[in-house]
């Protein structure tokens, strides 16, 4: 087949960079990273390392999609490079931390900006989170045209949201935003090694999503070429758009008040624009329901294949007779993130859990890039990672350091995520003596 006749191209890949990647983080995110960091410049330089991470991972990644021809992205790199027990450890920590965190993290901050809407009070907030869930689930299991226009619906709202925001506090924000309007708060000099860890798991949770963008480098047209200018673009205008919205909110609110805030997009608006502040916040938590939903309806389908390939209990291999889902793994996932809001209850705590595992797994894939290489008996034709090897290592000591610290603090959340691998370890075990058997 030709390069011709390939479908992505050079602007879809870059559409797919930015659209995998922008999230709901930035709508709530700054608000902890304010608290850890406790100055602008500190926050704003996390951001951009944020982007440059994300790019040497994009670009790592890219050449992996190139050489792992097999489907399941990060799954497939580590049955690749190291073999089934990786792979299924991955596919479990999707179920136990990554998915199911996300979701509920995602639910929480659709709780904060709900009751920013209606005001039902901090009680309330689980609740509310759970219903969404059970809500989700529902619409997920018997609504698969629905939730597609749903989610492109919510993926639009969620742009234009973001860029409203950011357009608005820039133009019509007073703040000063380097230290000069708050300087009771603003603490200059580096907060040190463990605060700027712990922050950039914000920063991180926010970027995680690049590395779908590069599933698809098989697909590309002139792969050599566009892979890496879709990955420095679309890398760049999330950066970019990350950073100014910062500087955005930094533009209107103080650093006492961002860091106290639970609802900062939509308290932004409502500073420079009296009154838009409910609408805003509706138009989120619409958008980031949205986002939960994707979560909700794709990871089942790797519980599904686990449960397949006998690793996991075989009642979650099946499809509903009716609608077509594997009705039983969306259920499973459902039920642990809503054990999860309760169990954590917090937006921070939530997207510890699931960072430092999630990232975890992406630094062992990049790391499985010199086993992938090394068993290469061809000369390989697809993309090739600049500077190699260069980016993969630079990527494996930044993002080693980012959980090494996290994981000897003091923040359970850290660390809780990866306790889970060794139980599913002993799952891998118990389910493969089964299948023997």
């Amino acid at each position: 087949m030709s390069n011709t006749a390939r479908g992505l191209s050079l602007f879809a890949l870059t559409m797919i960079a930015i659209g995998s990647t922008i999230g709901s983080g930035i709508f709530q995110t700054p608000s902890s990273i304010a608290r850890e960091v406790n100055h602008p410049g500190w926050m704003i330089g996390l951001w951009i390392a944020g982007g440059v991470v994300s790019l040497l991972g994009a670009l790592v990644f890219a050449e992996l999609g190139a050489r792992v021809s097999k489907p399941g992205g990060v799954y497939a790199y580590l049955h690749e490079a190291y073999g089934a027990l990786p792979a299924f450890l991955y596919g479990w920590s999707l179920l136990a931390v990554v998915s199911s965190g996300t979701i509920a993290a995602l639910i929480i901050v659709f709780a904060d900006y709900m009751d920013y809407f209606f005001g039902f009070g901090p009680d309330l907030k689980p609740l509310i989170a759970a219903s969404a869930i059970v809500v989700l689930t529902l619409f997920n299991t018997f609504g698969i045209k629905s939730s597609e226009w749903f989610t492109n619906i919510s993926t639009i709202i969620k742009i234009v949201g973001i860029y409203a925001v950011l357009t608005a506090a820039l133009f019509l924000g007073r703040e000063a935003i380097f230290g000069s309007s708050d300087p009771a708060v603003a603490t200059p000099g580096s907060p040190g090694a463990t605060p700027l860890a712990i922050a950039f798991v914000g920063v991180l949770w926010s970027y995680t999503g690049w590395h779908y963008a590069s599933f698809v480098s098989g697909e590309a047209r002139n792969p050599r070429r566009n892979v890496p200018i879709a990955m420095v673009l679309g890398t760049a205008a999330v950066t970019l758009t990350y950073v100014l919205t910062n500087l955005g909110y930094m533009s209107v609110l103080p650093l006492t008040e961002i860091q106290q805030s639970e609802a900062l997009a939509a308290e932004v608006m409502q500073r420079v624009i009296p009154g838009s502040g409910n609408a805003v916040a509706l138009l989120i938590a619409i958008s980031v329901f949205g986002c939960a939903g994707i979560y909700v309806l794709a990871t089942p389908r790797i519980i599904q294949q686990m449960s397949a390939e006998r690793l996991f209990f075989p009642a979650f291999a099946r499809n509903h007779p009716r609608f077509g889902v594997p009705l039983n793994a969306i259920i499973l996932q459902s039920a642990w993130a809503i054990v999860l809001v309760f169990f954590w209850g917090k937006l921070e705590a939530l997207y510890t859990y699931v960072t430092t595992t999630e990232w975890l797994f992406l630094l062992a894939a990049a790391a499985g890039l010199f086993i992938v290489r090394s068993r290469a008996k061809a000369t390989h034709e697809g993309f090739s990672v600049p500077l190699y090897p260069v980016v993969p290592v630079l990527f494996c000591l930044v993002v080693g350091w980012f959980i090494y610290k996290n994981a000897v603090s003091d923040n359970p959340a850290a660390y809780y995520g990866l306790l889970i691998i060794p139980v599913g370890a002993l799952v891998y075990i118990l389910f493969r003596s089964r299948s023997r058997t």
